[in-house]
């Protein structure tokens, strides 16, 4: 068996690569090029979510950068980005378009695209360096970057930015073969991108180089590997408490429990062999996945005929050169499916209670992304393994048609989006505030319509006073609680507790809340216009804004709380 061997990576294969992805990432997202300020995927509620908390870090970044966590949902509750993935990385990328005024939905349409390309750039580097052979690059990129899986999960930004992913195991092989500090450093920062994404790529991440490791044992064990388990450890000693550091809150909120998600409701989020064969792209959508998708699996893991075909060339026809690299992307493989299999073998059971980041985790069916990983590899390794066998004039034409063919078989274009055309005045005087008073916005959804808080947490961009909603992959555990009492607005129970917790204005959607509460609808203005503490201040459209009238006791004590409240948590 020869030696895995390392291969240059030009500029000008990086810059027609780059230009083949952005014309990939146009047609895979079509029509969003059309008009980026103005198209969003904000049907999803997670697209909302994210859309905020890429702003929210861009904001923060320039008014309290050390406060990073203690985001403005969920008031009065601490660490409140921790509640989901923290997409630190994404929002510092997004930061310039947020500081020279583009709204949050032109800043994430931006970024997603910008995810896209950088995914695929980084298979391409990884797969030209270890077959350097640009036209495997290319496919595996896209395969990886543009398939069925991530297109449907367009909303959940995270997913989309996984550059560091493909980057961290190509950096783990340069470590492994050529044992230099500086890869070391690289692997280094490509976890810690990675956690400061998201929980999940990290965990995925952490369970592949595990893999890679115990697979590649031969090339490291014994005398001649200990420079490379030395510069190994010195990487993760510096990763883990960076990322420990970085991302103390999620340590805190999991002390309480916050994140626990109980194994028996794993099973019904997991993967299903259906589900590798399951696709809504449009090609095979129509003849003959939809009827997989709709009665068997709601996850979309198939990878397509071409990228399995090409990877089982990579098992049958493959170079030597290829040989450990390709047991390594196997195995990465064969881990991945097992655990997305969630409870339906013991292996994700015992993951479950030896590694407390999985317990959080709320679909072990996102595991199948190791598979989509391996698959691309492979694919890549099998094309290169094939042009190496068949060189002739007609090979690269036949090359190209078949990453063309294998595009056509990931379209989902054209895509539906929802117009945006901003957020609404009813904002203006809050954000005209100087004060740092909080918001409630009514009706406040709880229970299985959490999810409609969305709206809400997108629109507090335009004023990022504390807001009584929230909406995120976790909520507070008293947040249902708090909500049913607060609903109650205005009666005097409700009010006084809103004066307790610093709120100055309500925002009540007459429309929502006549389809939410019609009862409370009927009365709310009525009730409101009895009360002398409680003034309308504007009205957009159904939206219609009131202010709470301060008392000077009711302030002073609200003061002294958010004091106690402070020194509580900075001894805890």
């Amino acid at each position: 068996m020869q030696s895995p061997r390392l291969h240059p990576v030009s500029r000008r294969g990086l810059f027609w690569a780059t230009g083949v992805f952005l014309v990939l990432v146009t047609v895979h997202t079509w029509p969003l090029v059309t008009d980026l300020n103005g198209l969003s995927r904000n049907d999803n509620a997670d697209t909302m979510l994210n859309e905020w908390a890429v702003s929210w870090v861009a904001h923060q970044l320039t008014h309290n950068p050390l406060r990073l966590f203690d985001s403005n949902i969920f008031h009065p509750n601490r660490y409140t980005l921790a509640y989901s993935e923290p997409l630190i990385v994404p929002g510092m990328m997004g930061a310039p378009l947020r500081w020279l005024g583009a709204s949050p939905v032109l800043t994430y349409n931006v970024l997603l695209l910008l995810g896209f390309v950088l995914t695929a750039l980084a298979m391409y580097v990884g797969m030209v360096s270890w077959t350097g052979d640009h036209l495997a690059g290319v496919l595996a990129g896209a395969l990886l970057a543009f398939n069925a899986h991530t297109i449907a999960r367009m909303p959940h930004l995270q997913v989309i930015h996984a550059a560091a992913f493909p980057l961290a195991l190509w950096t783990f092989d340069r470590l492994l073969i050529q044992r230099r500090t500086r890869d070391a450093v690289w692997l280094s920062l490509c976890l810690l991108a990675l956690a400061l994404t998201s929980g999940h790529l990290v965990v995925f991440a952490v369970f592949a180089l595990t893999t890679a490791l115990l697979v590649r044992r031969h090339e490291w064990w014994g005398h001649h590997g200990k420079s490379f388990m030395f510069r190994l450890g010195g990487a993760a000693l510096v990763t883990l408490p960076l990322s420990i550091i970085a991302l103390w809150p999620y340590h805190v909120l999991n002390a309480d429990d916050a994140f626990r998600r109980p194994l028996e409701g794993i099973a019904s989020l997991s993967a299903s062999p259906w589900s590798y064969v399951s696709t809504t792209a449009r090609l095979h959508y129509d003849v003959w996945s939809g009827y997989v998708f709709h009665n068997h699996s709601d996850e979309t893991l198939f990878s397509g005929f071409v990228a399995l075909a090409l990877a089982g060339a990579a098992l049958w026809w493959h170079r030597p050169t290829d040989a450990a690299r390709r047991r390594m992307f196997i195995a990465i493989g064969a881990i991945g499916f097992i655990m997305s299999l969630g409870t339906f073998t013991p292996v994700y059971t015992w993951a479950y209670h030896l590694l407390p980041p999985i317990q959080g985790m709320r679909a072990a069916s996102r595991f199948g992304y190791l598979v989509l990983v391996a698959v691309a590899a492979l694919a890549g390794f099998g094309l290169a393994a094939l042009r190496e066998r068949w060189s002739s004039r007609w090979v690269t034409p036949v090359v190209i048609g078949l990453i063309v063919l294998a595009t056509i078989e990931t379209i989902h274009t054209p895509l539906r989006y929802e117009p945006f055309t901003g957020l609404s005045p009813i904002y203006g005087p809050i954000a005209n505030d100087p004060d740092p008073v909080a918001v409630l916005e009514l009706p406040i959804f709880r229970g299985d319509t959490f999810h409609r808080n969305a709206a809400y947490v997108l629109a507090s961009t335009a004023h990022w006073k504390p807001l009584v909603n929230g909406y995120s992959g976790h909520r507070p555990p008293d947040f249902d609680r708090l909500a049913e009492r607060v609903a109650a607005f205005p009666d005097d129970a409700a009010v006084n507790l809103l004066r307790e917790l610093g709120v100055r204005y309500v925002v009540v959607h007459m429309t929502m809340l006549r389809s939410w509460d019609p009862d409370r609808a009927a009365v709310i203005q009525t009730a409101i216009a009895e009360r002398s503490d409680v003034r309308l201040i504007a009205v957009v459209a159904d939206a219609r804004l009131y202010e709470l009238q301060m008392v000077e006791a009711t302030a002073s004590r609200h003061a002294g709380r958010a004091l106690a409240r402070d020194d509580d948590q900075s001894h805890r």
